[in-house]
């Protein structure tokens, strides 16, 4: 929970929290330096490192160069932000800022020159005729060529987040990797959940927000403790309204206090305003959806960039189309399962990806057959439960494609490629 709550407000000082720690990190060393200055002047005087040796003037000279540059350098690095969250904004999909603003490379940009700034600025106010800490400076002019570097590696780094297709491979890695995760914790729980239905009390939630994340762990002590089974009824990502029910309770042996167990399970879930938790996998395939509709638009049309974003799409729908996905079942020591939490089933990825693709992309043929690839790609690693699902899809598809009165053969073409599927 605490691990989560720091990515959180990661994400949302992306531009703040790492970029000034750094900063300030860097203006730390300031002093330190300094005091070495003196150490080594005190202890051995100029001639160990007559090599650094420079006057007044020529040191004042460098450290106003490189705390100008660095504070200049600095607005450069936020304003090349500014415009590449415009245009992800505009092009790309605004949800993508998110990601954007806790990327590491500008934060450590940003952190840096603010560092190296307020290190020269501090050096600068202590350099006097009588004092030249001339170590300190060379200091400064080490770190002003690592700046230098990292402002390169800053510039190649933007130039790449601006193309669309190494964002949505970047997305959709994510995606495969929250899938895989899900994927390896059902495993192995096929183990029965029972409980009385009639003997169910309701939970209901305390305040307003997004499900973003489930301390599993504190759920399975709140249920051992007390002798419960819980049965977490809402997924991650769902909008939840003050007193709506979030959860039942059943009691199990054990005595149990309801209400505690009750305040115990809201602790537990954790509700924010705003979604893009790492654990919620329909926000990920929401913002491929946005960026495919977005291209698809009138406005646009850009449907190649759509058609990327479905076959990334099929990609990461692979594993739970051959392996289907089940709710998480928890079990206490004893092998007894004592908590249930509700997820997404494949039929609800699937739904969610394609039912908003195949309306948009209507009279689309070149996307509509991408679309048909992709559920001919589902439907030839899917299980026997899987398959039905994706030739309703397949039908549906042609069903759309027919409400745009198209050609004969346009249509024909169209049911060929959903023959593997249909036949």
């Amino acid at each position: 929970m605490y691990k989560r709550a720091l990515t959180e407000l990661g994400n949302v000082r992306g531009l703040i929290t790492v970029p000034g720690t750094i900063a300030l990190f860097v203006w730390a060393i300031a002093p330190l330096a300094l005091w070495l200055d003196e150490w080594f002047a005190a202890l051995s005087g100029a001639e160990p490192y007559r090599f650094l040796q420079t006057d007044y003037q020529t040191a004042v000279a460098i450290l106003s160069t490189i705390a100008g540059a660095a504070v200049t350098t600095l607005s450069l690095v936020y304003s090349l932000v500014l415009v590449v969250f415009t245009l992800a904004a505009g092009t790309i999909a605004p949800r993508l800022l998110r990601r954007f603003t806790s990327d590491r490379v500008n934060q450590v940009t940003a952190g840096l020159f603010g560092g190296l700034f307020l290190f020269a600025l501090t050096l600068l106010h202590q350099t006097d005729p009588g004092f030249v800490p001339v170590l300190s400076i060379g200091m400064a002019v080490a770190l002003s060529a690592v700046a230098v570097l990292q402002l390169i590696f800053f510039v190649h780094t933007v130039s790449r987040s601006v193309t669309i297709d190494e964002e949505i491979a970047e997305i959709s890695r994510q995606l495969e990797s929250r899938l895989a995760r899900v994927l390896a914790e059902t495993e192995e729980d096929d183990r029965a959940f029972e409980f009385d239905e009639a003997s169910m009390s309701e939970i209901c939630a305390v305040e307003k927000g997004y499900i973003i994340g489930i301390d599993e762990q504190s759920l399975l002590n709140i249920a051992a403790e007390h002798g419960l089974f819980i049965d977490i009824t809402r997924k991650t990502g769902t909008f939840m309204l003050e007193g709506q029910t979030i959860a039942r309770f059943s009691p199990g042996q054990g005595p149990g206090d309801g209400r505690a167990a009750a305040d115990a399970v809201n602790k537990a879930i954790e509700l924010k305003p705003a979604r893009g938790s790492v654990e919620d996998i329909e926000y990920s395939i929401s913002v491929l959806l946005e960026i495919a509709l977005r291209a698809l638009s009138p406005g646009v049309n850009d449907t190649f960039t759509a058609i990327a974003c479905v076959d990334r799409i099929s990609s990461a729908c692979a594993e739970p189309v051959r392996r289907g996905l089940r709710r998480r079942v928890l079990a206490d020591d004893a092998g007894t399962v004592r908590v249930q939490i509700a997820g997404l089933t494949v039929e609800d990825v699937i739904n969610t990806a394609f039912h908003p693709l195949r309306r948009a992309a209507s009279g689309n043929l070149l996307m509509l057959q991408h679309i048909a690839d992709a559920l001919v790609r589902l439907h030839d690693v899917a299980d026997a439960g899987v398959a039905p699902i994706l030739e309703r899809h397949a039908q549906l598809l042609i069903h759309s494609y027919e409400q745009a009165d198209p050609l004969p053969v346009d249509r024909a073409f169209l049911a060929s490629r959903l023959d593997p599927i249909l036949s």
